[in-house]
């Protein structure tokens, strides 16, 4: 395969990149996102790059049609059938309260009440059976759900991920009649301990199951009407990949998906600069993403709340996720202060400039300020013009005429409060895990990353700020950098010292079949695949555990499953509690494809190092309470080892990035921008 498609679908605009390896082609694009019809963004990209579906030899999408679903409530009609007296576990959650130190709160469960059924039977913590489920009563219970209007059968029963007998015995008991394929069992999905978790990402899972199974579909469908033959894959959460035939089984892999190809465009980024220890700042239309990569490894992380009372238990890239991107609007509050987000304007009707929205965003500051130019900004080929006067007029009726500031005033007002957000959410990151921003550099893309970059760099007290080559397609070119990939997790709850090795080979191999069967069904042979195990672990006692990776061709013994456990434990907490037991509470392992993906560098043909580096014009900028002249240079005309002195812009069709007074730009070899004080 030579000729890549990578798609990511956000909130606010599409991005396209098109790899053709033979003929050393790179092309890309940003068109706006199409909400009522997601995949109508995707061809009218397609249609902006010029190239027909019929020549693409692999396509891969991010999607949000997942995380949308869960967030706005429109996924599937769910019926849940539970063991007796745990009708109301997804209510129950862990007595949590939306605002910690607030006394008001509203909570609304992806299934209503009248909606979750019980059954009796009962499996104790040990996995024994001590009351086999009653298959005429599930079908009872399950023809009585479908006869209400459920869509999808959840099956979640007490300590199933023990002994999955009960919840087997139920399968095979409704799915002969039930309508469809849309039935969610927790021991298929997360065989893993925490009722409430396993119980959440199992509804997770079945709310949103019908929906991709739709779209993925009417997304082939549409492909295959343009000529395009082989597998559509699927970004997961986890940064890997997946084809569209095999998603929708795994529904609640996909929540991520977005986001996900951001943090392994950036490792990537990092890896081919030599850096280690970077913090990926996504900032888009909408929100802005945060991910920590430490060794060259973005962070995973085995749970994740999607919203308030809403946890999702499986292996996923650990970001963070605010409402602070380049739509955010700015409003003030009800004790006169400006705030910024979390709501955005979206792609409609997009900031006030664009004439279909009157609240002001970020964008619009950004424009009155001089750091965008209304003739090469984001938007211009579709017809979205910027008008500076509508920016000037909602600044001054929504922030300027309430907090008494002229229109320059309150414009930086909404720049800083913005930037501050930003940045405060990237510091606390950083310090909640014992991390010294100094020793990170930051990789900032996204429409409005580049142009926060500086700022960002500045406030947070970081090495650099790192520009990719497509800060503004920088998720898509992400997606394209994924692994075919399967994360498996399964509760054993083990004690070290009297661990079975044998006991514990068998339970990685069933699961290294499984994930080989999978990856077959995705075209990978045997040869290409790569396995890795790993475990939660915990001092006996402990609540809660930590993630241990074993090392390549590490031996399954007592000891150097020790040695593992300590030295994870010690990275973590600097010291061990050397006279307490270890239990092996879950084992997990991945299976993924091996390949290497093409390099943006090697593609490229940038302009000879010997160029002379001019700026195309100069441009007022207000910065700082002042105004400056700053140089504005066409990114995509400085070669390698260019130096560009603030205050100066880079200009490109898919980000602005500004460098401010004191700081320079520096091309680097691999054609990414380091941005560092000029010192």
């Amino acid at each position: 395969m030579s000729r890549f498609l990578s798609v990511d679908i956000g909130g606010t605009h599409t991005d396209l990149i098109y790899i053709d390896e033979a003929a050393g082609r790179v092309s890309v694009a940003k068109v706006p996102t199409t909400p009522e019809n997601q995949a109508e963004g995707l061809f009218n990209g397609t249609q902006e790059l010029g190239i027909a579906l019929a020549d693409v030899d692999l396509v891969i999408h991010g999607t949000t049609v997942a995380t949308n679903a869960v967030i706005e409530r429109k996924g599937a009609r769910c019926g849940l059938i539970t063991t007796e007296g745990f009708r109301d576990v997804l209510e129950l959650r862990r007595r949590d309260r939306p605002h910690t130190f607030g006394l008001t709160g509203t909570f609304q469960p992806l299934i209503e009440r009248s909606f979750r059924r019980e059954v009796k039977e009962r499996v104790s913590a040990e996995g024994e059976i001590l009351h086999a489920v009653d298959p005429s009563q599930v079908r009872e219970v399950a023809e009585g759900l479908l006869a209400d209007g459920a869509e999808v059968l959840v099956i979640c029963f007490m300590n199933a991920y023990a002994n999955p007998g009960n919840e087997r015995a139920a399968y095979e008991a409704v799915k002969e009649f039930w309508p469809n394929d849309y039935i969610a069992v927790s021991s298929q999905i997360l065989p893993a301990i925490r009722e409430f978790e396993r119980t959440s990402t199992t509804v997770v899972s079945g709310y949103v199951q019908p929906l991709l199974s739709r779209y993925f579909r009417r997304l082939t469908d549409r492909l295959q009407q343009y000529g395009y033959k082989r597998d559509l894959l699927i970004v997961q959460s986890n940064g890997g990949l997946m084809s569209a035939e095999v998603a929708p089984r795994l529904a609640a892999n996909t929540i991520l998906s977005g986001p996900a190809g951001g943090a392994t465009a950036a490792a990537a980024i990092a890896h081919e600069m030599g850096l280690k220890d970077v913090v990926s700042a996504d900032v888009g239309g909408t929100s802005l993403d945060i991910c920590l990569i430490r060794g060259g490894q973005p962070s995973l992380t085995q749970q994740k709340a999607l919203e308030f009372g809403i946890p999702l238990a499986t292996p996923m890239l650990d970001i963070d996720a605010v409402g602070a991107g380049g739509g955010s609007l700015a409003w003030i509050d009800k004790t006169g202060i400006l705030q910024i987000g979390p709501e955005s304007a979206g792609s409609d009707p997009g900031p006030a400039c664009y004439g279909r929205g009157t609240q002001p965003t970020i964008t619009d500051a950004a424009l009155v300020t001089g750091l965008l130019d209304p003739e090469t900004a984001i938007g211009q080929k579709h017809g979205r013009q910027m008008n500076p006067e509508l920016s000037r007029k909602a600044i001054d009726e929504k922030v300027g005429g309430p907090l008494k500031l002229d229109t320059l005033a309150a414009a930086e007002a909404i720049l800083t409060v913005g930037g501050h957000k930003v940045s405060g959410h990237l510091r606390r990151r950083l310090v909640e895990r014992g991390h010294d921003p100094r020793a990170f550099s930051l990789v900032a893309f996204g429409g409005a990353g580049p142009l926060f970059a500086n700022r960002i760099l500045r406030q947070v007290g970081l090495a650099r700020a790192i520009i990719p080559y497509f800060p503004g397609i920088t998720s898509a070119l992400g997606c394209l950098l994924g692994q075919l990939r399967h994360d498996f997790v399964r509760t054993v709850n083990y004690d070290l010292a009297a661990l079975d090795p044998a006991s514990l080979r068998e339970v990685y191999e069933a699961y290294e079949r499984e994930g080989h069967t999978l990856l077959a069904e995705e075209g990978v042979e045997d040869k290409d695949v790569q396995v890795r195990l790993g475990a939660d672990m915990a001092y006996r006692g402990q609540t809660h555990t930590i993630q241990v990776a074993f090392p390549e061709d590490m031996p399954l013994t007592r000891e150097a499953i020790r040695n593992a456990f300590d030295a994870a434990y010690r990275e973590r907490f600097s010291v061990l509690l050397d006279r307490s037991g270890v239990i092996l509470v879950n084992v997990r392992l991945t299976v993924s494809s091996a390949h290497r993906p093409p390099r943006l560098s090697e593609l490229i043909e940038a302009p000879d190092s010997a160029s002379e580096v001019k700026p195309t014009k100069t441009q007022p900028v207000f910065f700082d309470g002042q105004w400056h002249e700053a140089s504005v240079f066409d990114r995509f005309a400085l070669p390698r080892g260019a130096s560009v002195a603030g205050p100066a812009i880079l200009s490109q069709p898919d980000a602005t990035t500004f460098v401010e007074p004191g700081f320079r730009a520096v091309v680097h070899d691999s054609l990414n921008i380091i941005v560092e004080a000029a010192s």
